[in-house]
């Protein structure tokens, strides 16, 4: 059987066409929830980490594991934390300014442009918060640790001078 080149248009138009149809016939049958736009305001989804319980996460940020880590002692725990996400920019600066604040941080110093650093202390810990924007998506560092340096020995070295080079 040979189809000719005419014929072989049209069905081909056709399959095209169905396969057109079909997908928006699926993608309008998907369910949509519409909570409030006053209610989305005022609640912000997050979740929390274990070790950092009052350091707030937005749950559209996923925790990259291989690039992160938390170190657990008797009475502390440190670490860095580095999130990536499809999240508006200066939206996710004022989700940290806000939720930290709220959580007893205090906005020690700030850098801005062409990344975002926030420096926060709490107590006797610090908190740095690293956002830049990247070509895929917003990328997160969130560095906690403990800042008591009374518990711990500096050792205050002379400085050396280097010895000259011989030709």
């Amino acid at each position: 059987m040979i189809i000719q080149a005419r014929n072989w248009k049209t069905i081909f138009f056709g399959i095209t066409l169905s396969c057109v149809l079909f997908l928006m016939f699926i993608s309008g049958c998907t369910k949509r929830v519409d909570s409030g736009a006053a209610a989305e305001e005022d609640v912000s989804p997050i979740v929390t980490i274990r070790e950092f319980p009052d350091v707030p996460i937005p749950k559209e940020l996923k925790l990259d594991k291989k690039e992160s880590f938390v170190y657990t002692a008797h009475e502390f725990s440190t670490g860095l934390l580095v999130y990536d996400g499809n999240v508006e920019y200066d939206s996710l600066v004022k989700f940290f300014d806000t939720s930290l604040t709220k959580n007893g941080w205090q906005l020690r110093a700030s850098q801005k442009y062409p990344r975002t650093i926030l420096f926060y202390q709490k107590e006797t810990k610090i908190c740095l918060i690293n956002i830049k924007l990247t070509t895929l998506n917003t990328h997160v560092e969130i560095w906690v640790t403990p800042l008591d340096l009374g518990t711990y020995e500096l050792e205050v070295m002379e400085p050396v001078e280097p010895e000259p080079i011989m030709p």
